[in-house]
């Protein structure tokens, strides 16, 4: 055998065998309630990625303007959007399709929640706006204003039966809205930037606030007063408490965790009632990167 006929030829034609999406582009990021699905901004579309595999299961094809905000109902049975087309969309999560869509008053929505059932979802607009919806009949039930400054971040208390939602704006002001009397019933000032976060723990009478004055605030839910701050020297871009099961692993004094992320890149945990640090991720040497959500 000669040696031209023993030469390997390579390969000119190639079979694809699998393919990298990209599946996030920066934005928001949501969890089903079962922690079987995540959902990611890509572009104008949202990807539904399975949990466990990483396998995205569907592309929620939007209106071709890019996605600013999105909430999951706390069934998991529907995803409502929002674009800078200044239209809301609600998905059926089981055919990953769009069930309606209604105009979103004239300005950009930048923060969404949807109350625990699953009926309600507030939005927050860059006009300082905060507008409250029924879901599935797609009408506006209240149209909250105060805020001086564009709203950076909206959440309903967790309790069903006191119907209340707190909003946040880029000049740092919280406002308590009772939707029952349809108006304000608290202002809290200590922030002197944007918040970025608002959660509460599992009694419902502690909430947690953050944002881009690197600090996260606590405070009494009854009395609408602080507690305690907790320096973070970096500018917070998502911040929430731990559930006390996922709290235990760590040495917290009464298993309440607050977990934060900002412009470090790093995901922290501090001790909800003493402020002590208790966690932090060790960075990526060879990346350079901020957090956008958690």
């Amino acid at each position: 055998m000669s040696a031209q006929s023993d030469r390997i030829v390579p390969k000119s034609c190639f079979d694809c065998v699998q393919s990298i999406e990209s599946v996030y582009t920066g934005g928001c990021v949501a969890i089903s309630q079962d922690e079987q699905r995540i959902f990611t901004t890509c572009n104008e579309d949202i990807a539904v990625l399975d949990m466990a595999s990483g396998q995205k299961l569907a592309d929620l094809k939007g209106d071709t303007e890019l996605i600013t905000t999105f909430a999951v109902k706390p069934d998991g049975s529907h995803l409502v959007s929002a674009s800078r087309s200044m239209q809301l969309a609600v998905w059926d999560l089981r055919t990953f399709k769009i069930e309606r869509t209604f105009k979103a008053r004239d300005s950009h929505i930048l923060a969404m929640d949807i109350d625990a059932t699953s009926t309600l979802v507030a939005t927050g607009l860059a006009d300082g706006t905060v507008n409250v919806w029924d879901i599935d009949r797609g009408y506006c039930t209240h149209n909250f204003k105060g805020h001086g400054a564009m709203i950076t971040s909206v959440r309903f208390h967790p309790s069903t039966e006191n119907l209340c939602l707190v909003s946040a704006s880029g000049d740092g002001d919280i406002r308590v809205w009772d939707l029952k009397q349809r108006k304000c019933t608290s202002v809290l000032k200590s922030h002197v930037s944007a918040v970025r976060a608002i959660d509460f723990d599992e009694t419902s009478q502690v909430m947690v606030t953050a944002g881009r004055d690197s600090v996260i605030n606590v405070w009494n839910w009854t009395r609408k007063s602080l507690i305690r701050t907790i320096p973070v020297y970096e500018s917070i871009e998502a911040a929430g408490v731990l559930r006390i099961d996922a709290a235990a692993v760590f040495n917290s004094q009464k298993g309440r965790v607050v977990y934060s992320g900002g412009e470090k890149g790093i995901v922290r945990l501090w001790d909800l009632d003493s402020g002590e640090e208790l966690f932090t991720q060790t960075k990526d040497r060879n990346a350079k990167h901020a957090f956008v959500d958690v």
